[in-house]
């Protein structure tokens, strides 16, 4: 179930800036994967979370509610360095109207800065969220150091893999590391007609995604872009190693 911050959200479109500004709400997961995100955080009950992007909130509320019903304890920590600078302090207005400021910690920062803070505290997490910078280098040092501190067993969602930066990443997760896809958090569309348009529609807005296999194995069953992982373990490909992604 949503928090009602966010399903007011949702339904109204608006949300508050940090200055109690109005502005539109956008930039974030939407109300299905929402929902599939917070279905995922009731089943593997985390005690610590991540996500890189926090954007307005929506993610951030989805897992502080949902891990602190769970585990009044836990903590959601959020790497972002334009949430006043691009958002107005949109997703952290939204955290505390919520009521979750004690179980939220924003670091303000591009992960490869400030990533030393989860290292020298010796933080892991149970779940982890990236939805940052979507551009494959950046995407990649955001998996790169989340894969570091994510305990064997821990979930790992991205978001917008629609692009083709993001499935490169995946390519080299399912290559080089020990992650497999967790199908039963697919989000499946009843209307397989909208579904396909959607599909159709992606490809004529990018063109090259007629020879993405994700696009093809993925796209053609849900026209949503999150997709959950889970870490198997924490194997690392010995010194040599190198396979083509």
């Amino acid at each position: 179930m949503l928090h009602p911050s966010l399903a007011k959200a949702y339904k109204e479109n608006k949300v508050l800036s940090s200055k109690g500004e109005l502005v539109d709400f956008h930039s974030g997961i939407n109300e299905p994967e929402a929902l599939m995100l917070i279905k995922a955080i009731n089943d593997k009950k985390p005690e610590r979370t991540i996500e890189i992007g926090l954007a307005m909130g929506a993610s951030a509320i989805c897992f502080t509610d949902a891990a602190s019903k769970i585990n009044p304890g836990s903590m959601h920590y959020a790497i972002d360095p334009n949430q006043f600078t691009d958002y107005g302090g949109v997703g952290v207005r939204m955290i505390a109207d919520a009521g979750l400021t004690n179980n939220f910690k924003l670091i303000e920062g591009k992960t490869h800065e400030v990533f030393h803070y989860f290292l020298e505290n010796k933080i892991r997490v149970d779940m982890a969220f990236i939805d940052g910078w979507h551009t494959f280098d950046y995407t990649f040092v955001d998996f790169f150091f989340i894969d570091k501190i994510l305990n064997d067993g821990g979930i790992l969602a991205f978001h917008d893999m629609y692009g083709l930066s993001k499935q490169k990443v995946l390519r080299f997760i399912k290559t080089h590391r020990d992650y497999e896809v967790l199908d039963n958090y697919m989000i499946r569309e009843k209307d397989l007609v909208k579904t396909l348009k959607f599909f159709v529609w992606r490809i004529l807005k990018s063109p090259r995604l007629l020879f993405s296999w994700y696009h093809w194995k993925y796209q053609t069953r849900s026209p949503f872009g999150i997709i959950f992982l889970r870490k198997k373990s924490s194997y690392e490909p010995g010194f040599e190693f190198y396979k083509n992604f």
